[in-house]
C-alpha cells in the first residue's frame, strides 16, 4: 500500500509538472497537535497530544483557473504524551515530510485540499520516567517504531493580500507504525500505532 501511494504521488506529481500554466514557490512554518491512536486502549492509557512544529516549503502549479496542484516538503515534530498516577511516557518524533495536495479555490480567498503524505523519521525516541523512584528509561524511536509513515491530508486555506495564507490542516494516519515485537518499549505487540495530526501554519507564496 505504501508503495502503491508514493508512486501514484510521484506519476501525478510529474504530470501536473508538465501541464502546469503557473508556477509559484513559497515557504511556511505552523505548529502541530499531534496524537497516536492506540488500539487496542489497554496500559499505558489513551495517549495525549503533543505540541510541535512544522516548517518547510512548497511549490504551487496552476492546472486550471480553479485547480492547483501543491507538492510540499516538510520537517514536523509529532509524537504523544502518555501519563497515569505511577509513570510519565512520551513519544518524540521527527519527520521529513513529502505532501501531494491538490488545491481548489472555493471562493476568492478561501480554498480546500486534500492528498497523501509520507514521512520519513529522522529522529525520535521514547521516554517513560517512574513518578515514584524517579527513574527513565529512554529507547531510540528506529528500533520500537516504524521509519515510514503514509498518512491523508485534509483541510482548508485563507489567502491573503500579498501572498500570506493560512491553512488548516487534518493528518489521517494510515499505516500501523508499532514496529516493536519484544515489546522494548512500552506498547505491547498487538496495539496498532497510527498517527494523527492538526496543523495550522502560516505560509508565504513568493
Amino acid at each position: 500500500m505504501k508503495k502503491i501511494i508514493f508512486s501514484l504521488a510521484v506519476i501525478i506529481g510529474s504530470t501536473a509538472l508538465l501541464n502546469a500554466q503557473d508556477i509559484q514557490y513559497g515557504v511556511k512554518v505552523g505548529v502541530n497537535l499531534s496524537n497516536l491512536d492506540v488500539a487496542p486502549e489497554s496500559d499505558p492509557p489513551a495517549p495525549s497530544m503533543r505540541l510541535g512544529l512544522n516548517v518547510g516549503g512548497f511549490a504551487e502549479l496552476g492546472l486550471a483557473d480553479n485547480f492547483w496542484f501543491r507538492p510540499e516538503l516538510t520537517i514536523s515534530t509529532q509524537g504523544a504524551n502518555d501519563e497515569d498516577v505511577e509513570v510519565t511516557q512520551k513519544v518524540k518524533l521527527t519527520y521529513l515530510n513529502a505532501t501531494f495536495l491538490a488545491k481548489y479555490n472555493l471562493s476568492n480567498s478561501i480554498y480546500l485540499f486534500a492528498g497523501p503524505q509520507v514521512g520519513f523519521l529522522v529522529d525520535g525516541e521514547f521516554e517513560e520516567e517512574d513518578k515514584v523512584s524517579g527513574e527513565q528509561d529512554i529507547f531510540n524511536a528506529d528500533a520500537v517504531y516504524k521509519n515510514l509513515d503514509v498518512s491523508v491530508g485534509l483541510g482548508i486555506a485563507y489567502n491573503f493580500d500579498m501572498g500570506i495564507g493560512l491553512d488548516l490542516r487534518y493528518n489521517l494516519g494510515l499505516t500501523d507504525n508499532n514496529d516493536d515485537p519484544q515489546e522494548n518499549a512500552f506498547y505491547n505487540v498487538n496495539q496498532e500505532l497510527k498517527s494523527r495530526v492538526v496543523q495550522l501554519a502560516l505560509s508565504y507564496t513568493f
